[in-house]
């Protein structure tokens, strides 16, 4: 008869116990990785891009005037914000963000406080514009979508400039990644390029951006000041009450409305439309007609 122990049911499961547990563990983490990994995509294909913006129509828009706004041949001279909104979340459908997706619907949403009280104290637009997605991929693939997202907002701009301005000053501001885009229009847009550089008032910073979403700023001096010369940089980060920042941007826009009238020659206004008047011939008697 042997003297060796027997071994109790509950030690013989132990190490099949310990590998199926192993074997979850792994395959928790395993699933973990793939869904909070971005996605990698296919190459960029312009192609497949979403349809561009019109910014003729109401859907291009954000944000937008609904009357027409008077001239900058009126006084006081009127003004406009030209805003553009931070880079949405959670899109993995492509390399650049739909206009009509849903996450766009409310990226002015924390931002009440840009629209004015009425279109008489400043003119408020804020265009959409195809964003590039947060994805993982090739460097040449995220640098084409940030390509596509310029190409909008610089038609955004042209169409501003050409259909809505009317000689009115400029302020350009954004949030997060809309400050760059800001940035690019006034690079490629309105620096030294009359008569839009005389009108432009300067950058106005969200409240709700970080430093780590803005690069260099231009070395321009702070709007809350009282200053000589434009253009100035409103940073309303440091303001925390969204009253704070309305009434911030009331206050420059007032001074930069005054030092027009008092520093730019006003634009004429444009003349009235001609009327074509139709004149029968004169005849001499006895002529026939």
């Amino acid at each position: 008869m042997s003297d060796e122990p027997e071994i109790n049911v509950v030690t013989r499961l132990v190490p099949g116990l310990t590998i199926i547990c192993l074997l979850i563990m792994i395959a928790s983490a395993l699933f973990h990785v793939v869904t909070l990994t971005p996605p990698e995509k296919p190459s960029f294909d312009r192609s497949d891009a979403p349809a561009a913006p019109d910014y003729a129509t109401a859907a291009a828009w954000l944000a937008r005037p609904n009357d027409e706004m008077p001239g900058g041949w009126e006084k006081p001279w009127g003004l406009d914000l030209i805003w553009f909104v931070d880079q949405p979340d959670g899109y993995l459908g492509g390399w650049n963000i739909p206009l009509d997706w849903a996450g766009t619907d409310s990226q002015l949403s924390g931002e009440e406080w840009l629209y004015p009280e009425s279109d008489e104290a400043y003119g408020f637009y804020a265009p959409g514009r195809r964003h590039s997605a947060s994805l993982s991929g090739d460097e040449t693939d995220l640098k084409s979508a940030q390509a596509l997202e310029t190409e909008d907002v610089l038609k955004a701009a042209d169409f501003y400039l050409e259909t809505d301005n009317k000689s009115r000053g400029i302020f350009l501001g954004g949030q997060g990644s809309g400050v760059q885009a800001a940035l690019t229009v006034f690079e490629q847009r309105i620096a030294d390029t009359r008569p839009y550089s005389e009108i432009f008032g300067g950058l106005i910073i969200s409240s709700n951006s970080t430093g780590n979403e803005i690069g260099d700023l231009p070395p321009w001096p702070d709007c809350a000041e009282t200053i000589a010369d434009y253009p100035c940089v409103l940073d309303l980060r440091t303001v925390g009450d969204s009253e704070l920042a309305a009434e911030e941007i009331e206050r420059t826009f007032e001074r930069f409305s005054a030092w027009l009238d008092t520093n730019v020659t006003k634009p004429a206004a444009p003349l009235p439309p001609f009327e074509t008047i139709e004149l029968a011939p004169i005849r001499r008697p006895g002529e026939i007609e």
